[in-house]
């Protein structure tokens, strides 16, 4: 197999990293003066004028983001083709190679170098000539019989072994993947969330006594607590005896930030027992309900992500505050206050004596 094979995904990388950097148009500038074209041939849609030679529905580069690269039949393109989040049809002739990320080609006509695919769907019929190799990485590969291609084909499609991918690349199937993981994460965190009520109902209660009187500090006590605990983690792993400790100190983070978040969600939820259900929920009905209301606006695109952030931050920065629940200042709601402290006696030798006077002792 050619060293192609293994630079394919290399350059799939490359091409997403630095072509959004460049403007449309911008491989074209930058590329050395060429030979002239071959002679004007009529065009096969309106609007173009007689030097064009890749239709593209915005502009001429060779480089295509999210967007349709044609060449018609009759017409030569004297460059390489780059599409990525686009398609590619070529009828007529490419002199260079011919390159898709992410995307969908069909190629009916001659190319002169290179067919590669990255993640996309790859359509050769039968009049296809393919001077170089034939190469589709992560993406379906369907090859008439009656194509030529010069050199190797090679055909890795490991997207068969993953759902919703098994006819190739598309948006929908990422938003389902997308939302597979989200699903999984919410499994895990109520599990935990539940095992924690569990355990510490107690301090759940005090966390979330304290939290309406001190969110504010919370904020940037967890802003405080997540670079603290990136900072040491990443001191720690540089070290080959500190990677265990980086690990343990990531775990312990991610405990307290999930007593934190417990406490928050039995919060909610007793606000929404009292307020809508009227009755007082118990530990776990609350947990219950609170988790209810951020699994659904955990699972709305992007604004989603944005609050499973801000409440991460609220639930370590509480959970630092209150010490882990372990803060007895804060009682309880209804329960009576204790009786006001003496204050402590100015001498240690007890209360001074009383005199009584004896009947007789003046006379």
């Amino acid at each position: 197999m050619k060293p192609l094979v293994l630079a394919a995904p290399i350059a799939a990388v490359l091409f997403l990293t630095a072509a959004p950097a460049f403007p449309a148009g911008a491989a074209e500038r930058l590329a050395p003066p060429k030979a002239a074209a071959s002679p004007a041939v009529p065009q096969e849609s309106g609007g173009e004028g007689p030097g064009r030679r890749l239709h593209i529905s915005r502009d001429n580069s060779s480089v295509t983001i999210s967007d349709v690269a044609h060449v018609p039949k009759g017409v030569v393109h004297h460059d390489d083709i780059v599409a990525i989040f686009g398609k590619v049809q070529v009828e007529g002739e490419v002199t260079g190679d011919v390159v898709v990320i992410l995307g969908s080609a069909d190629i009916s006509g001659k190319v002169g170098g290179d067919v590669v695919g990255i993640m996309s769907a790859m359509h050769i019929t039968d009049e296809a000539d393919i001077n170089g190799d034939m190469v589709s990485v992560g993406g379906p590969l369907s090859k008439a019989s009656g194509a030529r291609v010069g050199g190797e084909t090679v055909n890795l499609n490991f997207l068969d072994f993953v759902p919703f991918f098994r006819h190739g690349f598309s948006w929908w199937a990422v938003l389902w993947i997308c939302l597979l993981i989200k699903l999984a994460k919410l499994a895990g965190l109520f599990l935990v969330v539940l095992l924690i009520t569990a355990i510490v109902p107690r301090r759940l209660s005090l966390i979330a006594d304290a939290f309406p009187k001190r969110w504010g500090m919370a904020i940037l006590a967890g802003l405080l607590g997540y670079c603290a605990t990136v900072v040491l983690c990443v001191v720690l792993a540089c070290t080959l005896i500190g990677i265990p400790l980086a690990i343990a100190l990531g775990l312990a983070a991610k405990l307290i930030k999930w007593i934190g978040l417990a406490s928050i969600l039995f919060l909610l939820g007793q606000q929404i027992g009292r307020n809508v259900l009227k009755p007082d929920l118990s530990h776990f009905a609350s947990v219950l309900g609170g988790f209810a209301v951020y699994a659904v606006i955990y699972l709305i695109p992007i604004l989603g992500a944005f609050f499973a952030g801000a409440m991460s931050v609220l639930a370590l920065g509480i959970s630092i505050l209150t010490r882990f629940g372990s803060d007895e200042p804060w009682r309880r709601s209804g329960l009576p206050a204790g009786p006001p402290p003496i204050p402590p006696s100015g001498s240690s030798a007890g209360p001074p004596p009383v005199y009584t006077p004896v009947p007789g002792a003046g006379s």
